[in-house]
Formats: structure tokens, sequence, C-alpha cells
């Protein structure tokens, strides 16, 4: 480039002593066009982070009905998988945001280095247990011995507890069987990883996060099938002769209590026998006096004495203000 330069240079000064101007201005004019094509071109700026947002419809899992809401999707790509940190809504007081990871191995688009590749470890506790710490600061995390499993095949969770709030770390790696040994045969593997935690929560309820997602993305290719084929149908099926029940988690285990209901029970009344009144004795020649007419002893006495009948007491005088009930 500069050896051009200096050529061209040279000779527009050879052509101006030689009195030729036109061939001077043509050589000065070539030597520009040369400064020209030596300088940079535009360029975009390129980010070294493969991370970008992703909307939330192009999940790679749908979540279950009723939640976790998913609040936003960060996706990486590499050069043979791509990931996503699924965030998901968040109501517990540990410190951390709720996720899943999912991974999807397989033939990707060729977007990154070749040297940028994802790691495909096989799956051991020695590998999850260091995860723990990295996601769950600060809980202590007990790994389940029991077995789980759901529509893609086996998974293994830790639970903890803190401040209220409990917590669930699992992890699934879903890669079909390489039964005859040929790498190209079937290729592509997804793993998953589940953080999250609520608060109040059984250890039943956050499971079900793992066994009601379903995956939803996949490679549009003939070699790539991670779920080692489709289940063949049952030999029983349709066979005449043959019951087939639901399994026995469906029903309701244990008996149900009947409803309980309030009887109150009606007051015992005790029959009121009417007692007779005592029979009075009348000696003959004695004077019988009615009952409630008001007369007192002493004005029967005087009237027995004297042969007069017992005068009644004058009726009442009522008071004033007040209403006159008629006698009955």
């Amino acid at each position: 480039m500069g050896q051009a330069m200096q050529w061209t240079v040279s000779e527009g000064r050879r052509q101006v002593e030689r009195g030729n101007s036109r061939a001077a201005i043509a050589a000065v004019c070539l030597g520009a066009l040369a400064l020209v094509g030596c300088a940079a071109k535009p360029q975009e700026i390129i980010t070294s982070s493969q991370a970008s947002r992703a909307s939330v419809e192009r999940s790679f899992i749908d979540m279950p009905a009723g939640g976790p809401a998913i609040l936003g999707i960060v996706e990486r790509n590499y050069a043979n998988a791509t990931t996503q940190e699924i965030t998901l809504e968040n109501h517990a007081r540990v410190v951390g945001e709720n996720k899943f990871w999912v991974t999807m191995i397989g033939p990707v688009v060729q977007t990154t280095a070749p040297q940028n590749r994802m790691g495909n470890d096989p799956l051991t506790l020695l590998n999850v247990s260091r995860e723990f710490g990295w996601y769950l600061p600060g809980v202590k995390m007990s790994v389940s011995n029991y077995y789980t499993q759901n529509r893609y095949g086996p998974f293994g969770y830790a639970t903890g507890r803190s401040g209220g709030d409990t917590c669930i770390y699992a992890w699934q790696r879903i890669q079909a069987n390489n039964v005859n040994g040929n790498w190209f045969s079937r290729q592509g593997a997804i793993l998953i990883r589940l953080r999250f935690c609520a608060p109040a929560s059984r250890e039943t309820d956050l499971l079900t996060l793992m066994t009601s997602f379903n995956i939803n993305s996949y490679f549009l290719s003939g070699r790539w099938n991670p779920y080692n084929g489709i289940p063949p149908v049952p030999e029983d099926l349709g066979r005449p002769g043959v019951s087939i029940l639901p399994p026995p988690t469906v029903y309701t285990t244990g008996s149900v209590e009947p409803a309980t209901r309030t009887v109150r029970r009606a007051a015992t009344v005790q029959p009121v026998v009417a007692t007779p009144p005592p029979v009075e004795v009348i000696r003959e020649g004695a004077a019988v006096v009615p009952l409630d007419t008001g007369v007192t002893a002493a004005d029967l006495t005087a009237s027995v004495k004297t042969g007069a009948a017992a005068t009644p007491p004058a009726e009442a005088t009522p008071l004033e203000g007040y209403p006159v009930v008629p006698p009955p």
C-alpha cells in the first residue's frame, strides 16, 4: 500500500515537471482513491455475550394451568445447544429467583464459535449438589430418596425450609437409550432444572410443577429424538373379557366422614296433673260463703248475729288518666 502511494506521488511530480498537467491531476486522483480503499469499512458492534431476551411465547415449556406465571426469558446460544432461563413469579422471602432452566442439545444453527459448546456431563448427585449453594444460599436442602417420575421419565429433587418458605430444587435429563451404539442414530438431549420457593407450601404442591409442565419445542430433524420413541399400546387395551380400571392414585383414599348435623332435642314437658280442690264439709245451719266475693270473716260474723246479708264492698274508683277495663 505504501509503495503504491509513493509511486503515484512520484509519477505525479514527474508529469508536472514535464508540463503535462492533465496527467498530474489523474495521478493525484488515483492516489486519493487508493487512500479511500485502504480505509476501514463500517461494521456493526457485536457483543461478546450470547445471551438475549426472548418473548414469553417462545418458551421451551408450557406451565401447568393456574401458574406460576412466566415473567421473562433469557436465551443463550451455544455451538451444540440452546438454553433458556425462564423466570417465574415469586412470593417467597428466600434470596433468589424462581426459575426453570431448559437446555435443548441438538443440531442448532451455527451462531457462535465451534469451541463454545455446552457440556453434556452425566447427571449425578455430585454434579447437582453444587448447584444448591448457587441458587439456594443459606437453605439446608435434603435430597429425597423416593422414586419420582413425570411423563418424560424419572427425575430427582431436594427440599428445604427457611423462614416459613418451602423450597424445591429438581433435576431431570431426557435422553434416548443408545441401543445400537451409534451416536448419530439418536442425537440430542434435554436438560431441566427447577428452583422454586413458596410460602406455607407443602412438598406435594411444589412437585406438581415437575409433573405438570409440557415441553413444546423440538429440532426439526429426523435424527433428533431424545424421547426414546413412542411407547407401545398395552396388549389388554380393547381385548374382550379384560377389565381396565384407573390407577389407585386417582381414588380418594380413606373413609369420608359423614356430614355432621346438629339435632336439637325438644324440651320434655312434664304433664301437669290438676289437683282437685279439697272437699269442704259444710255443717247444717252454717252459712255458705261463695268464693272470691270479697266478704271478710268479720262481715260474716256480723251477718250471722243480726240475720242480715253481708254487703259486698264498694267498687274501687278508677284513677284518672288510666283506661277503664270492663269486668268479665
